[in-house]
């Protein structure tokens, strides 16, 4: 990676600009050495779920030569093929443990690249295999998000191609950093958005708490239909539509509002609750879980609101004072961890580990710094789905080069995307 200024490391990733002042601007990370590889065979007759003090997590090299990797996906059509996003405009296609020479993807000649802009997401229909529909978040040349639907008459195809892109929606970017870029389709079928808060430092426009605007938070649509001239639908039960309150009810598309930067966010298999990693300003790094239940409550009442930027974590904003668990009102949705600088500078999320390989890792958030080149687990139940009465904690890996995503295979098996080029499998056994 060339000589960057401040801020320009983290940026090229598209996280989102953690800062040390008041400039917005981030720090260049410490320079890290290759990732500790180690390879994990995998192990079905393992022992069970460990405590995560007592879990050896480990990195298994499997590709490398990507420019500049942002996400790694499957579609979930029984085909075993998992895609990898770069920042300046293609998807790669690994087939049978190999990486096809071309392309599946090429909006090079779309995409705005350098910062965080670029290619920034993917999702694939969950109706892949029939539809052919794939779905990407990149900002265009003049710098605004555009998510669109490219459709491959025969989805079996690597190299498919492809029909008249159709433009899904458009959001302009005040500011060239935080624009989020993670696609997910939820349980429910409806496609997630995140969308930052529209950059600069401190969200000086207070548009992540502006109900009336896109930025700053998770939009839900359906994508399956449209509707009011629109290529999308509502759903009926986004809180637009829940919520008649003049003060509390959103723009339609609005889900969760309150966000700095959603770079990663995903939904756990087990019990559908979505995990939300948000990159911080000036001091704390936040992971937020949400339950399906409390989700279906805030609907009613205008949202889920995550808090930012009258909070950083579970800290006031500017001022960083710690509110106390018994002062925090339930008008927001409270981290269930954060960290603070310089323990990290960037967060990275990830995903709840539900594959078959490795059972000491499942049940196990895992996450990472983008900045600091670390890997973390998180947990919040037992091994047989009880809370835990404190969340459970560790740091598992060091020295990872930079994270710049998490993704599975359609086996719910878990790879590390490093942003210097190379995909790693994640195992994890008893130590």
């Amino acid at each position: 990676m060339i000589a960057l200024t401040a801020c320009l490391v983290a940026l090229s990733l598209g996280v989102g600009c953690s800062s040390r002042g008041t400039s917005g601007q981030l720090s260049e990370p410490t320079s890290a050495p290759p990732a500790q590889v180690s390879t994990v065979p995998a192990s079905g007759g393992a022992s069970p779920q460990v405590d995560l003090a007592h879990l050896k997590l480990t990195l298994s090299k499997r590709w490398a030569g990507f420019s500049s990797p942002l996400y790694l996906t499957s579609a979930h059509d029984g085909s075993g093929r998992l895609f990898v996003v770069e920042q300046g405009g293609l998807v790669k296609v690994i087939e049978g443990g190999a990486v096809l020479p071309t392309p599946y993807l090429d909006v090079r000649a779309l995409v705005s690249t350098g910062g965080e802009r670029g290619l920034l997401g993917m999702a694939f229909s969950p109706r892949f295999a029939r539809d052919g529909a794939v779905y990407i978040d990149y900002t265009d040349v003049s710098g605004n998000t555009v998510v669109a639907r490219y459709t491959a008459p025969d989805p079996a195809s690597s190299s498919p191609t492809w029909e008249t892109p159709r433009v899904i929606l458009t959001v302009a970017q005040p500011y060239p950093n935080h624009n989020g870029g993670c696609l997910q389709f939820g349980p429910d079928g409806y496609l997630y958005i995140g969308m930052g808060d529209g950059g600069s430092h401190g969200d000086p426009g207070g548009r992540a708490q502006n109900r009336a605007e896109l930025l700053g938070k998770i939009l839900r649509i359906d994508v399956s239909h449209a509707a009011g001239g629109k290529p999308y639908a509502i759903p009926p039960t986004n809180p637009y539509n829940l919520t008649r309150s003049s003060t509390l009810r959103p723009a339609p598309e609005v889900w969760a509002l309150g966000l700095r930067n959603p770079w990663r966010f995903t939904f756990d298999t087990a019990d559908s609750s979505l995990w939300i990693a948000d990159v911080g300003q000036d001091a704390w790094e936040e992971i937020d879980h949400v339950a399906p239940a409390a989700a279906a409550a805030a609907e009613k009442t205008g949202g889920l609101n995550l808090g930012w930027a009258t909070y950083e974590g579970d800290r006031t904003y500017p001022a960083g004072t710690l509110v106390p668990t018994a002062d925090r009102s339930t008008a927001y949705l409270w981290p269930v961890l954060t960290y603070p600088h310089p323990t990290g500078e960037s967060i990275t999320g990830g995903y709840v580990y539900r594959g078959a390989h490795y059972p000491a890792m499942r049940g196990t958030y895992l996450y990472a710094d983008y900045v600091m080149g670390w890997v973390g687990g998180l947990r919040i139940t037992a091994p047989d789905g009880t809370p835990l009465a404190a969340v459970e904690s560790q740091r598992l890996l060091s020295k990872v080069g930079n994270p710049s995503s998490f993704g599975v295979d359609e086996n719910d098996e878990l790879y590390l995307v490093d942003y210097r080029g190379a995909i790693y499998q994640v195992g994890g056994s008893a130590k």
